[in-house]
């Protein structure tokens, strides 16, 4: 039983760590293609064609991609990091019942609410990344094949100079992929969470209930009338 609670403290600890590499993959990529594109967000962009080789870009909202960017860095980054220091500790105590000892109902609703919070933020991507592609892939004859060719294009600003676009379409693409691992991630760890509450309060449990059991005295009952008759004779 103690072996299973070190293992299930080293999952939890792992599955903090490569939640803050999710946060990385996706904050990362989406600032750089926001900095590429003068601080604009190419999610829910819609190109408007007025030719097979032109097309002017209105871009999304910016509070889509900002909304990302903070919280794939303070909640996706920091919060986990600490938390997976955390469990490293308690690892190394090298106690037992370290797992019993910890606290863990606050720490499964913190993890619903990034759970959720990732899982708003995958949508976002997807559906965002989505609609600037459904709208550039109606490009006129010569029809694009894939929205990766956008990545081809030659993107100016209003004042006439190149943007350095970079490749914005497969950072995008990699922060789609990471929001719905690290959503995967956040759901596994609430599940963990909720399985070593049920775990601790069994244990708990258990522990109350042997203290409380009664003591059997050993004895057959000729013994015991024999020991009576010799008190009673003194």
């Amino acid at each position: 039983m103690a072996y299973m609670f070190d293992l299930h403290l080293l999952v939890q600890a792992v599955l903090y760590f490569t939640a803050v590499g999710c946060g990385l993959v996706i904050s990362i990529p989406t600032g750089v293609t926001k900095v590429n594109f003068e601080k604009q967000c190419l999610l829910y962009t819609e190109c408007q064609w007025q030719n097979s080789t032109f097309f002017s870009a209105k871009f999304g909202d910016a509070g889509s991609c900002n909304f990302i960017i903070y919280a794939s860095v303070f909640v996706g980054i920091f919060y986990p990091l600490g938390m997976g220091v955390y469990y490293v500790y308690a690892l190394t105590r090298k106690d037992p019942n370290i797992g019993s000892q910890m606290w863990v109902f606050p720490f499964i609703l913190a993890n619903c609410v990034v759970a959720l919070m990732f899982f708003i933020v995958a949508c976002i991507i997807s559906v965002g990344l989505k609609s600037f592609c459904d709208s550039y892939l109606k490009r006129p004859v010569p029809y694009s094949e894939s929205c990766a060719d956008a990545e081809k294009a030659r993107w100016y600003n209003t004042d006439g100079s190149l943007v350095t676009r970079g490749s914005f379409y497969g950072y995008l693409h990699a922060a789609e992929g990471a929001s719905w691992v690290n959503f995967f991630v956040w759901a596994v760890q609430v599940g963990l969470g909720v399985f070593r509450l049920y775990r601790n309060r069994r244990q708990r449990s258990a522990g109350d209930f042997s203290d409380s059991a009664p003591v059997a005295s050993e004895g057959k009952g000729g013994d015991l009338k024999a020991v009576a008759a010799d008190v009673e004779k003194y």
